[in-house]
């Protein structure tokens, strides 16, 4: 079954924001494995799912520190873990995207980040990601 783009990039949002919130909820012990929540979401073995969802799950989970490490000087009097989570799933898929999965035009990166922010999380937060993108996207 063929996934649209915009389907993957939301199972992809989705699965990060259950993982982060899982992780917060769990102490920050451990990230659980990403396969069943993929399977569940795309409704089919995990085997069989686009590559493009798997690679960018795994990039964004796997590269979490280094991830929210490139982030956080550019977070001025603001902390990470105060940033809502749907919103740092959205920041951790993005720069997964651009720096481990594949190299994509930075605006289209930007573009869909502020897209998803203005459709599940709120028109304001949408200049905060497209600043911070902006900035850690080089």
């Amino acid at each position: 079954m063929e996934i649209s783009r915009s389907k993957q990039q939301y199972i992809i949002m989705t699965v990060i924001y259950d993982e982060l919130n899982d992780f917060i909820v769990g102490g920050g012990k451990t990230f659980r494995d990403a396969r069943e929540l993929i399977s569940e979401l795309c409704e089919q073995p995990y085997e069989t799912v686009d590559p493009f969802i798997q690679n960018m799950i795994a990039s964004s989970l796997n590269n979490y520190g280094d991830i929210k490490a490139a982030f956080e000087p550019l977070l001025t009097n603001w902390k990470w873990e105060r940033i809502p989570l749907l919103t740092q799933s959205i920041l951790l898929m993005s720069y997964a995207h651009y720096y481990y999965v594949e190299k994509v035009d930075k605006r289209v990166v930007i573009n869909t980040a502020v897209e998803l922010t203005k459709k599940y999380v709120e028109e304001k937060q949408a200049k905060f990601v497209n600043a911070i993108l902006d900035g850690v996207i080089k």
